[in-house]
């Protein structure tokens, strides 16, 4: 599994998230620092996303912003920064969030301040999952989800397949990181 075909599609009826937009912003290792316990070697992983990050940034990122982006989008293993984050917040348990929130708090704030992106993407899942939906249904994931403008990505983290469901979205408040 990939971070284009992490999906839930229990279609769970989840409160929102509150409070993270409070929390005070910091650094990436203080963000993530709550979180160590359920991320094997997570200083490495924070080490490497600082040293590869897009930064300087034209947009104004921060180094620690542009390194949560980098962080989230990193693939290591089933301990993947972006598993665990989106397991919990497709967790009924909102509670469990509340160690996620500085971190939140700094990847939203990163991505706010990238360009907003009003285009068609892509995602898929590995499962035939076409009966659930209907066309115009509005849906709640409840995590972050990753897309890509090329179909063809898509496709390719698909393989061939033949139970595979790929999601056409008409983005309006996309990123493109």
């Amino acid at each position: 599994m990939n971070r284009f075909s992490d999906i839930d599609c229990s279609f769970k009826r989840l409160t929102p998230v509150y409070g993270f937009h409070v929390a005070k912003l910091v650094s990436i290792e203080e963000a993530l620092q709550s979180v160590q316990s359920q991320i094997d070697e997570l200083s490495y992983f924070i080490k490497t996303a600082k040293k590869h990050c897009h930064y300087p940034s034209e947009h104004g990122l921060t180094h620690d912003e542009s390194a949560s982006i980098y962080i989230y989008t990193m693939e290591w293993g089933e301990q993947t920064l972006y598993r665990v984050l989106n397991k919990t917040l497709r967790n009924e348990n909102r509670d469990l969030l509340k160690v996620w929130f500085a971190y939140i708090k700094l990847l939203d704030t990163a991505l706010n301040k990238l360009p907003t992106v009003k285009e068609v993407v892509w995602r898929g899942i590995t499962a035939d999952v076409g009966k659930t939906f209907h066309e115009n249904d509005k849906i709640t994931w409840w995590s972050i989800n990753s897309c890509s403008s090329k179909v063809n990505v898509i496709k390719g983290f698909l393989g061939n397949k033949s139970n595979s469901t790929m999601f056409l979205i008409e983005a309006l408040n996309g990123k493109k990181v």
